[in-house]
């Protein structure tokens, strides 16, 4: 038995991905581009949509898969962490089958369904039952979600970098009067009580606690007002207590995102099931069609964004095998080596990542160096040439070793939220031997909107063809400069429209929503966000630069949001020049910071340490160690060390072809990155840029101190690795 594929209508065209909808252009904006090989969109009606709704996915899976193909697995915790030592994890993978998942499944929604008849728990003040949930990515995370939407009720997820005082605000927001979390997050909801959090009454911990844990956390909640039980309680009380399903409507809401946004308070992207089934449908038209039977899947990305969340369920509809990480960064190639995954969705600060854990073997000065950078030539030809990832001979001889470091089975990984060098994308694909098409979303677009194609021939750095769910266009940003007109290729604001884009952010008012998509369309809480974000025709402006080259394929080339004005008049996109420098191998992560009271930028960067210390050991002529902490510390405040990073910036300056007063004139080195943990980075790794300004007040006003560089150095000439 092979797994269900989806194919495309007919052969794709590579330089024909994407076309203008005759007729559809009008004065500063292009015309409608479809995708060519799906020109009719598609819709919540379309005939070969095989689910309308999100839990009628598993469903689907059940009578088309053996029910003992595995479905959910996760490595179990054999000795928790202590003061001294790490945690330790077992050497295999622990799953549950389709059927015992579905059979969980009811028997967690009974349970849940016996909270409400019961009176605990109910609607509330918008008519929805909505329910958090709060833990890492784990089997339970997907039950609970599918168990939730059986019966109608609507997810909010919960997330550690919204931060306590966004989570409070979530929790009250959304209304949730039920939650499931882990236990390290029990504390955090308890503490906050009725007294912060009034609509909160019961907690259902995932994990299996100790009982003398539990039984501690129930006489606080106690004392707070919250009713404290476990999962495995719940779970027993609907198996010995079933209920039937009650599945909802397509245009009902089955979650609601909070975006994690980069500035001001999280909204409430309202989510329905037509939009994600439609979505999903549109990731699984022509993608996976060689994907062996109950293929196996690495999830690394949090399951509370919607993107993972929609890659899994795409999953699901072709009975793989999903394997939840261990959520520990510096276990991942642990975790893939353990798991051996075909599929592993990603985000360019991984992919980053693993490419400059690579360029010590291509810069090799050796035989082995030499060796590498032939195969990488051969291969980078075959693939422009011919669409192939793979070489039987170069792969056997030079890259078995490095595939085996994520398993030596990878062949797909999707990946998105953050632009991407095509360079650094080719080279990694060709290393791996694995596709990995770029995709571009939004939470407002549940996820999809633009993709590239498995196999595609042509260059990487593009992301691609709208979905068969989307339309788009672009919009003139005059004060930027962007034009639908401009030429060779025209360039503005990247719109969308389709059954996937939401109707709104939650209590917030849409212009006109479907009928029953926004219970509370009315409450004007969000009603200017809303208006802000999704015109009166349905386009969602996404706030993105693309511009659509001759193939039919979207590039991103700057953001609208994120521009300061400075002093002199001129404008600046942060998220541009930032891009810009990204590709310096010396550069792990910079924040880029203007004002409108002085002329020129300033950045925040984080280096890569080995690219580092080859840096600081050629500019203070000893060696410095890319392990050694302090070293580094000491090289990062030495005037001379940070002159050599300026001239290693002015020289990717120059090669972007920046403007003056878009380059950075003033650097403060960092060696804290920029992290989930710290308040600094979003769940999708994007920089919130409010947190990062007043985590860096005193320096970045230290640099302005400084006052303009008269005129940039030269880069110093180093030797070792491209810097």
């Amino acid at each position: 038995m092979v797994h269900y594929s989806f194919p495309l209508p007919r052969p794709v065209e590579f330089r024909r991905q994407s076309a203008e909808v005759p007729f559809t252009k009008k004065p500063a904006q292009t015309g409608h581009y479809r995708n060519t090989a799906q020109p009719e969109l598609i819709t919540i009606d379309s005939p070969d949509l095989p689910f309308k709704t999100v839990p009628a996915i598993l469903d689907y899976a059940l009578k088309r898969y053996p029910n003992n193909y595995r479905w959910l697995g996760h490595l179990p915790v054999t000795k928790p962490a202590t003061k001294e030592s790490p945690v330790e994890y077992a050497s295999e993978y622990k799953w549950i089958t389709y059927a015992e998942g579905a059979k969980r499944r009811k028997d967690i929604g009974s349970g849940i369904e016996l909270l409400y008849e019961a009176g605990l728990v109910g609607k509330n003040d918008q008519g929805l039952e909505t329910v958090g949930i709060w833990t890492k990515n784990c089997p339970e995370w997907q039950l609970v979600d599918n168990a939730l939407m059986c019966f109608g009720r609507c997810s909010v997820a919960l997330y550690d970098t919204l931060g306590p005082d966004a989570v409070e605000y979530v929790i009250n927001h959304a209304g949730l009067q039920l939650a499931f979390v882990s236990q390290n997050h029990l504390e955090a909801l308890v503490s906050l009580g009725r007294e912060k959090c009034p609509c909160l009454k019961v907690l259902v911990c995932v994990d299996d606690p100790h009982p003398t844990s539990l039984g501690s956390f129930e006489k606080w909640g106690n004392e707070k007002g919250i009713k404290i039980m476990s999962l495995v309680s719940l779970e027993k009380l609907g198996r010995e207590n079933p209920r039937e399903f009650r599945y909802p409507k397509p245009e009902a809401v089955a979650t609601i995102s909070y975006t994690s946004g980069t500035t001001g308070r999280p909204k409430g992207v309202v989510i329905t099931h037509a939009n994600m089934v439609t979505s999903i449908y549109a990731w699984l038209v022509g993608a996976c069609g060689d994907a062996p039977n109950n293929a196996l899947v690495l999830s690394v990305l949090p399951l509370a964004h919607v993107f993972e969340r929609g890659m899994e369920l795409t999953g699901v509809a072709q009975g793989f095998a999903i394997g939840f990480s261990t959520g520990d960064p510096l276990r991942l190639l642990e975790d893939a080596r353990l798991l051996k995954p075909w599929i592993m969705t990603a985000v360019p600060r991984i992919l980053n990542r693993l490419y400059m854990a690579l360029q010590p073997a291509y810069t090799d000065p050796g035989f082995k160096g030499r060796l590498f950078r032939r195969a990488v030539t051969e291969k980078l030809a075959n693939l422009h040439k011919t669409g192939s990832v793979t070489h039987p001979f170069w792969d056997r001889l030079v890259f078995r070793k490095v595939q085996a470091l994520l398993g030596g089975q990878l062949h797909l990984v999707p990946n998105g939220a953050a632009p991407m060098s095509g360079e650094v994308l080719d080279f990694l694909k060709v290393v791996f031997g694995s596709e990995m098409p770029q995709g571009y979303g939004m939470t407002e677009s549940t996820g999809a909107a633009i993709s590239s194609y498995e196999l595609d021939p042509l260059p990487g750095g593009c992301i691609g063809r709208p979905v068969g769910v989307n339309e788009i266009k672009l919009v003139d940003v005059p004060e930027m400069g962007y034009r639908a007109t401009d030429v060779p290729n025209p360039r503005g604001e990247i719109c969308l429209r389709g059954a996937n884009v939401t109707s709104g952010y939650y209590r917030g008012t849409c212009l006109s929503p479907p009928s029953g998509t926004l219970p509370g369309a009315n409450a004007p809480t969000d009603e200017a966000t809303t208006r802000a974000a999704i015109d009166a025709d349905g386009w969602l402006h996404s706030g993105d630069i693309g511009t659509i080259d001759g193939y039919g394929r979207v590039r991103i080339i700057d953001r609208v949001k994120n521009i300061v004005k400075l002093a002199q008049g001129e404008y600046v996109a942060l998220e541009k020049v930032e891009a810009a420098y990204a590709v310096l191998p010396l550069v792990q992560q910079l924040f880029v910071h203007g004002e409108g009271t002085q002329s020129y930028t300033v950045g925040v960067l984080v280096p890569d340490p080995a690219a580092f210390a080859a840096l600081a050991s050629g500019v203070l002529g000893r060696e410095v160690q890319a392990t050694d902490a302090e070293g580094l510390a000491k090289a990062a405040a030495d005037e001379r060390v940070v002159s050599a990073i300026m001239a290693v910036l002015n020289r990717q300056a120059e090669q972007e072809r920046l403007k003056g007063f878009e380059r950075v004139k003033r650097v403060h080195v960092a060696m804290e990155p920029f992290s989930i943990e710290n308040g600094i980075l979003t769940a999708t790794f994007k920089v919130k840029r409010m947190a990062a300004l007043e985590r860096y007040r005193k320096q970045i006003d230290e640099l302005y101190a400084l006052g303009e560089p008269a005129k940039a150095a030269k880069a110093p000439a180093i030797a070792g690795p491209k810097l």
